[in-house]
């Protein structure tokens, strides 16, 4: 698959299309954050868009696009690349896989199901986006066996994707009924994998109607180990979220360090000025919110100022 993109040029925002977008899951939270970032730092990066019977088309970019829309601007910066029909699909997945995941799973599952639509098989998806077969299946899978009313409560923020998850063990219907449950009693994936255990192993309708209307209750009992007081708690998954992204970084900026050991000639580092201006500009903002200590990252807003999403 070869990706051919132009020189970055403003584009009116009204001019850039978003059907593409039925695979992404615009949660209001993450727009909000992005909103905040460009309202602060501008437009870093741009979008992605591809041409689309005489129009264009986002390819990535969605939450930007929003953020910029909800902000009043007219216009976006953007690149655009010239791909097929199955290359667009493959495309917004590959570059949302660098670094930490910017996909939830259902919006992987969503774009491959559409790779399906496209004409290829699992196996020949797997070959493109040079992931193993298994990891194509387990996500398409996803997709046919989740309801789909909880698939768009993933989209609009309002269950997690691993509640979701956990919840493909029981029949669609019985989703429906365990995620209300859930999102009642505010539960996160670990306790929901209890609960379907708990309704997979009852005895009687009785017992499936006590732990749908008290799940806490029915947990402390039968699971009193796992209930730990808040403090004990795990991080939350905006903390856990931080954790993953700061190993990511440590270990990306050991590499780098090793690698400017030896700098690239000078006319080289001039053809990237670009991108180390970029990426000097992220460092700085990443710096200040961290703090001497750390403790500005505990504001939780420290990927509010990433443009790139």
């Amino acid at each position: 698959m070869t990706t051919l993109f132009g020189t970055p040029r403003s584009e009116p925002l009204e001019s850039i299309a978003t059907s593409l977008g039925r695979v992404r899951c615009p949660q209001p939270q993450r727009i909000e954050r992005i909103r905040q970032s460009l309202q602060q730092h501008g437009q870093l990066s741009a979008v992605i868009v591809v041409r689309r019977q005489q129009r264009l088309e986002l390819l990535d970019g969605f939450k930007r696009r929003r953020a910029a829309e909800l902000l009043g601007w007219t216009t976006l910066l953007v690149a655009e690349a010239e791909l097929d029909e199955s290359a667009q699909w493959a495309t917004m997945l590959l570059v949302n896989q660098c670094g930490a995941p910017a996909l939830l799973e259902v919006e992987e599952a969503l774009i491959l199901r559409e790779l399906v639509g496209s004409g290829l098989t699992q196996v020949q998806i797997a070959a493109l986006l040079e992931r193993h077969k298994s990891w194509v299946s387990r996500r398409i899978g996803l997709i046919e066996r989740l309801h789909p009313e909880l698939i768009e409560a993933i989209k609009l923020g309002l269950l997690h994707p691993g509640v979701a998850r956990r919840l493909l063990a029981l029949p669609p219907g019985n989703q429906l009924l365990m995620a209300a449950a859930v999102q009642h009693a505010g539960l996160g994936p670990r306790d929901t994998e209890l609960m379907v255990s708990l309704w997979q192993k009852a005895s009687s309708e009785a017992s499936r109607r006590e732990l749908l209307a008290d799940p806490r209750s029915v947990l402390s009992r039968r699971y009193p180990e796992t209930q730990r007081p808040p403090a004990m708690r795990t991080l939350s998954p905006t903390a856990q979220r931080l954790q993953r992204l700061l190993g990511v970084l440590v270990g990306t900026g050991s590499r780098m360090i090793s690698l400017l050991a030896t700098p690239p000639a000078p006319e080289e580092t001039t053809r990237l000025w670009r991108e180390l201006r970029t990426a000097r500009r992220t460092l700085r903002t990443l710096l200040d919110l961290l703090g001497p200590d750390g403790s500005g990252a505990s504001s939780g807003t420290g990927d509010a100022r990433s443009a790139t999403v």
